[in-house]
């Protein structure tokens, strides 16, 4: 399933049509009725078209999370672009700088459970929307992104959460190189995880060091949160990113030197306090180590799928695969 996940470079018109395509495709597979699926497909063409006739290129992403029953289907449109000015204007029917019928953004808002759009004049213009399987479910203030690199088929690297009232758990792994034998390793670290979820951090990643000598190896942190006590336990073992952001203070969590399957140091796990407004943001080595949003006006409080999305327009090495996760700590289970 995790595979289905996909990056649609916006180039001319033709890439429209795949946008739509692939968006209806990964739709059907999730389960999604065809009702939906033609909204998706409506809110994917409309978000490529606004990328191809206002910043010429760009790309849409097509990722989802969330689990079987439930799922959340995230469309991004992302671009370099000229930007948009006054966003709430360009968000009204029948508005359009370029002499079009002026629907796109407006119809995101639409026919979506929830979006946003985040732009800054001559910098571009994050576009997201989000699809829920289950109707009226409550808004899930987590966001993610997991791509392969151009060329591949399936993405060398994977994500898992489980969030519940007083234990949630986030992890990022990171398959050695890319392809298909990088997809194993990380295929094989998630399975791990899901059937150790209520371990302790180190013994999650024993388990996983053990399970990995058949593998290549990867990377891979986790992040485990006691919403009773507001405290964040994290380790990590190789180049998974990751940092604590209160808007004001980013701090950077440390992973240590090591592969998984390969060469486990002594881990370490460190617990942090945690606050109302503190986001995660967890990512493999697709994205610089300078990732972060401290250079971002108003940014701390958009919707994490948002902060996912300009995440990865603006650190993306675009030369190996890509996963990010951004979870705001303060909105779980209030």
């Amino acid at each position: 399933m995790r595979h289905i996940h996909k990056a649609i470079a916006l180039t001319d018109r033709s890439s429209v049509g795949e946008a739509r395509r692939s968006a209806i495709s990964v739709a059907t597979i999730l389960g999604f009725d065809e009702g939906r699926r033609n909204d998706i497909g409506i809110a994917a063409t409309e978000a490529a078209n606004n990328v191809i006739l206002h910043a010429n290129s760009g790309e849409l992403l097509i990722c989802f999370s969330g689990e079987e029953g439930s799922w959340l289907l995230d469309l991004t449109a992302i671009d370099s672009g000229p930007g948009i000015s006054d966003i709430s204007r360009a968000m009204e029917d029948g508005f359009s700088t370029i002499g079009t019928a002026g629907q796109g953004l407006g119809a995101l808002g639409r026919l979506s459970d929830l979006s946003s759009v985040y732009s800054v004049p001559e910098k571009g213009t994050v576009n997201w929307c989000r699809f829920s399987l289950r109707r009226n479910a409550p808004p899930v203030p987590v966001g993610v992104i997991s791509v392969p690199v151009k060329g591949e088929t399936v993405c060398g690297d994977g994500f898992f959460m489980q969030r519940g009232e007083r234990h949630s758990i986030y992890v990022v792994v990171d398959g050695l190189g890319h392809g298909s034998g990088a997809s194993e390793a990380a295929d094989e670290a998630l399975s791990v995880v899901r059937a150790s979820a209520h371990a302790s951090a180190v013994e999650i990643l024993q388990r996983t060091h053990d399970a990995l000598k058949k593998t290549r190896g990867a990377a891979m942190s986790l992040a485990i949160v006691d919403h009773e006590k507001r405290i964040l336990t994290y380790a990590g073992v190789g180049n998974i990113g990751a940092v604590l952001s209160t808007g004001t203070v980013s701090r950077s969590l440390i992973s240590q030197n090591g592969t998984l399957g390969a060469i486990l140091p002594r881990v370490q796990e460190y617990s942090l306090p945690i606050e109302r407004s503190t986001l995660l943001l967890m990512f493999s080595d697709g994205l610089t180590s300078k990732t972060g949003i401290s250079a971002y006006s108003g940014m701390q409080g958009r919707h994490p799928a948002v902060i996912a999305g300009v995440l990865y327009r603006d650190f993306s090495r675009k030369r190996d695969d890509t996963s990010i996760l951004v979870a705001r700590m303060g909105d779980e289970f209030k």
